[in-house]
């Protein structure tokens, strides 16, 4: 009889055996020739009748295979609507860094050198995330019965800057519990930081401006969370954190009015022009561990994200 440890053996000799090529391969930041990208209606016409079809043998290599691929899913991510976004969202109302804020506000194109991997990542764990919570709460029929627990992805408005609706989806909320979850996917690093110091005013601030969000939709609300997750850690769960705190719509309001009011300041410069507006965006100060300076067209010469110094005021004073 043939064992696991049998089987095991084969394969690592197989494995041993086998020409492995490990190349450099070109980022792809464009869709290959010959690949399309457009989306189909698969409802539009009745393919059931048809038989399964796969394109002829062509010979590709594997490097041209593998690099093919690579860039139908790179073209996905770089282009996807999170990736996309550029209205300002509860994730960025906290952010420490008055420049960066001002930035976004103002909206300036942010930099990316190819697909942010890692934010790729975290958003490949929250979709298996919500279908699975999802698919159980459609599997005891909630809908219909008890009344569905925990609402996933639901868009919800924290509140307004220069007049405009601030949305965000929520990645889970806990009706029971009146509490919405934010899931964070992130590094060894990080836990180690959050467990020391606690989450940081960036998600603090999101998680209570989700909370006033769902109070406003009608919801009873207790309790905010943010569930830090191993991004590589073979503890799985175990390895992660639980961050929560009771609820404070203050700390929602204090970081909606410190928008607004720089908000307000750019609304008054862009009316003397842009240059004059950018000028005073990059004389405000800069969080010292700031991710996003970097990001932007005015980052400082020799600037590694994260931390660096902030630049003189030359325009401080202009607007209070």
């Amino acid at each position: 009889m043939t064992t696991v440890l049998d089987s095991a053996r084969a394969l690592a000799d197989a494995v041993g055996a086998a020409t492995i090529t490990v190349l450099e391969m070109p980022r792809a930041t464009t869709i290959p020739a010959g690949i399309r990208p457009t989306p189909f209606d698969p409802d539009a016409y009745d393919y059931s009748d048809l038989p399964p079809r796969t394109v002829a043998f062509d010979g590709t290599s594997p490097e041209q295979a593998i690099a093919q691929v690579r860039g139908v899913i790179e073209y996905a991510a770089i282009n996807s609507p999170r990736s996309l976004q550029k209205r300002i969202g509860p994730s960025e109302i906290g952010n420490p860094c008055d420049h960066c804020l001002a930035a976004k506000l103002a909206g300036w194109a942010e930099t990316e050198d190819g697909i942010a991997w890692l934010p790729f990542v975290g958003t490949a764990v929250h979709a298996e995330l919500e279908r699975i919570v999802n698919a159980y709460e459609t599997s005891r029929n909630a809908m219909h019965t008890t009344g569905r627990r925990w609402l996933c992805e639901q868009r919800v408005t924290v509140g307004q800057i220069g007049g405009v609706d601030i949305t965000g989806s929520t990645d889970l909320f806990d009706v029971a519990a009146g509490m919405p979850v934010d899931h964070k996917i992130v590094g060894p690093t990080k836990i180690k930081k959050v467990k020391s110091h606690g989450p940081g005013p960036t998600y603090r601030v999101q998680a209570h401006a989700y909370g006033r969000g769902w109070v406003a939709a009608g919801y009873e609300v207790r309790h905010v969370a943010i569930w830090f997750l191993p991004r590589n850690d073979m503890r799985g769960f175990d390895g992660g954190l639980l961050w929560h705190e009771p609820y404070q719509e203050q700390i929602a309001v204090d970081a909606l009015a410190r928008a607004n009011r720089l908000h307000a300041n750019l609304t008054a410069l862009a009316a003397l022009g842009t240059a004059a507006r950018d000028a005073w965006i990059s004389s405000l100060p800069r969080d010292p561990d700031c991710f996003d300076c970097a990001r932007y067209p005015d980052r400082p010469a020799g600037l590694a994200a994260p931390g660096h110094r902030p630049q003189s005021d030359t325009l401080a004073g202009l607007i209070p």
